[in-house]
């Protein structure tokens, strides 16, 4: 206390400068506000078609509320205090993004930005330190923030107002890092590479998303998840065997009643059930069509687990910029049990700062708690569609009368049941696609239904995803042998116009009797579901296949010869196909050779351009690599319905 009448001195005692540790948990998100004055994002319906049609043994069943997950969260920096006090101070440095004061939008790519830029690169350092490489905390981090794996992108919704384009992923670091690690060390990395790429599946919205996240509450409440499929119910789908949970965690979940499984997955014995034949009622639904969506937060929690369980993660997290929700899925249970809503920028014990790193330490654990317990029953089922095993058909080869048959037969079905089976996917309902919706009704005779199997994801393009799908046979059917088919799903306004395009150039070279190009068998639609189809008969595999490590295909002399052939047949009517390239030629079993994909394909190309096309499969039947060079002429889709 100083003294009456005298005047204390100021301390010159220097300001002590807070440890990098000590800012990042301390640190909360920066508040964001909408600018007001701009036009809010427009949702649209997140679920993608195929998101209906999860194997049953994999869908979600539950949500249920977890209170206590933040602070079991807190609990793990407690509990791995003395490796975090070993760890360099430079390991919790972070920089906060640069243009946080400037997003006044704050949609959901913004946050995205904001997210990949932010703490989540020191949280993946002290997690990866801590967790996959503890004896050799040194080394840079092997887990990282970055867009989600490309092949699933096709699945996943994008936007201003919601988006998943983000995951939490395990990375091969570069061959110096690589070198430095050890045997052990070495070894948990391939097995996550292999088998846990990503951790969590992430789902960002704008900060109007904030009411979606509230709403979540009332789903937990509920004692089932409202599980979206597709059309009718057509019976229970297949058992699929489960990835396992961990045995260990750091996060507690409420126990369940009655016995529990072994954790090591097994095969479950499974039967092909020979798919209900019944009669077909179309129930319309309210509010999907375009411009119509209101927005679900059931949508948007089952297009989370969708990704979840395609990523095979155990946590689903939902991010409105200023609030967070953290899931965790637990596999055998069907259930995501789900946090409180939490406050980013203003929570303490944790601060926004110690959750996530917590969190990225107890997801890194995770994984490396369920590396020994996968085998291949699972991981086998994490193969892309490259690695199957071709599908070899018992059928004998045909000519083009049986597909010309089988066309007209097909063409007199006004409905198409379409069922995928595959990978995580086994329709308990189908895709009920129409030939025309001008001829749709509110009930079908069985008879009167195409039913149609998708049995293996051959890959997506721009107008959409591409299936090999077979043909249940009727009684005419049994009669015809017929070859493989190929269907094309658009599922997007763009998309869906190039595909209408795409039909109505293969019905003008088919109408002009031009070879070499696959039959087009059919086209149909849903509106309701908001996709359409194109379905071509099998050309086989693209001969991009033969290209050597110079980039070069080499062709017969008889294969450039009829190469040439197709594509004069295919200019004499009038057509350029404008992206001639190694992947848009097939070859089949029988050595005959197709052009195919034709959704840029113009009825209004210039002489120059055919010559240019000419040019080109020139220029590759003598070598040259083209599949870099852009497309030939100008766009034309004046014959698609917009």
């Amino acid at each position: 206390m100083a003294m009456q009448g005298v005047t204390q001195m100021p301390s010159n005692k220097p300001a002590t400068t807070p440890t990098s540790r000590q800012i990042l948990f301390d640190f909360n998100a920066p508040f964001l506000r909408r600018n007001e004055s701009l036009s809010a994002p427009l949702p649209s319906a997140p679920l993608h078609f195929l998101d209906r049609h999860l194997s049953e043994s994999l869908i979600l069943k539950r949500v249920q509320s977890l209170p206590s997950l933040h602070l079991d969260l807190y609990a793990v920096l407690a509990a791995y205090s003395g490796p975090l006090d070993a760890l360099k101070d430079e390991y919790f440095d972070f920089h906060t993004y640069r243009s946080y004061d400037a997003i006044h939008d704050a949609d959901a790519n913004s946050i995205i930005e904001i997210r990949l830029n932010g703490i989540e690169f020191a949280a993946t350092q002290i997690a990866s330190s801590l967790i996959l490489h503890p004896t050799q905390p040194e080394l840079i981090t092997i887990l990282r923030w970055n867009t989600i794996f490309h092949a699933l992108k096709p699945t996943i919704v994008e936007g201003e107002y919601a988006s998943q384009d983000i995951a939490y992923r395990v990375i091969m670091p570069g061959p110096d890092r690589y070198d430095s690690l050890n045997k052990k060390n070495r070894r948990t990395l391939h097995q996550l590479r292999k088998h846990t790429q990503e951790l969590m599946s992430y789902m960002v919205f704008c900060t109007d998303g904030l009411p979606l996240m509230e709403d979540m509450t009332r789903i937990a409440t509920m004692d089932t998840f409202p599980w979206r499929f597709d059309s009718h119910y057509a019976g229970p789908s297949r058992q699929q065997p489960q990835p396992p949970d961990a045995q260990t965690t750091l996060w507690t979940l409420p126990e369940v009643a009655g016995p529990r499984r072994s954790r090591r997955v097994h095969p479950k014995q499974t039967t092909k059930t020979k798919p209900h034949t019944h009669d077909i009622s179309i129930v319309e639904r309210v509010g999907e069509k375009a411009g119509e969506y209101t927005p679900s937060c059931e949508d948007y929690i089952q297009k989370a687990w969708v990704t979840a369980v395609q990523l095979d993660a155990s946590a689903v997290i939902f991010d409105c910029g200023n609030f967070v929700r953290i899931g965790i899925r637990h596999r055998e249970r069907q259930t995501l049990f789900l946090s409180n809503l939490i406050d980013i920028s203003s929570c303490k014990k944790p601060s926004y700062g110690e959750l996530w790193t917590a969190l990225h330490i107890a997801l890194a654990y995770d994984a490396v708690q369920r590396l020994p317990l996968l085998d291949n029953t699972v991981l086998g089922k994490r193969k892309s569609a490259s690695d199957s095993v071709p599908h070899k058909s018992k059928r004998r080869k045909r000519d083009n009368a049986d597909v010309d048959k089988l066309t007209s037969h097909i063409a007199k079905f006004p409905v198409v049941a379409l069922f995928f089976r595959f990978d995580h996917f086994d329709s308990p309902a189908p895709l009920l696609l129409f030939r025309s919706e001008s001829d749709r009704r509110p009930h079908y005779a069985a008879k009167e239904t195409l039913r149609v199997l998708a049995d293996k994801r051959l890959g997506a393009g721009a107008v959409g995803d591409v299936y090999r799908v077979t043909i249940e046979p009727d009684k005419l059917l049994k009669q015809v042998e017929y070859p493989s088919f190929i269907i094309k799903i658009a599922g997007t306004k763009k998309s869906i116009r190039r595909l209408r395009h795409e039909e109505h150039v293969y019905r003008h070279l088919h109408k002009a009797g031009v070879s070499g190009i696959p039959a087009l068998i059919g086209f149909h639609e849903n509106t309701d579901v908001g996709v359409c189809t194109l379905m071509l008969s099998d050309a086989g595999s693209p001969i991009a296949d033969r290209m050597d490590a110079d980039n070069r295909v080499s062709l017969t002399v008889d294969e450039q010869d009829e190469l040439k052939t197709i594509l004069s047949g295919i200019h004499d009517a009038g057509v350029l196909h404008r992206d001639v390239r190694s992947w848009n030629i097939m070859v089949d079993q029988l050595g005959r050779l197709r052009f195919i994909d034709f959704d840029r394909g113009s009825l209004r190309a210039s002489t120059p351009d055919f010559d240019k096309e000419r040019d080109r499969l020139e220029r590759f039947m003598r070598g040259e690599y083209i599949d870099q060079e852009r497309v030939i002429g100008a766009d034309d889709l004046s014959h698609s319905t917009s």
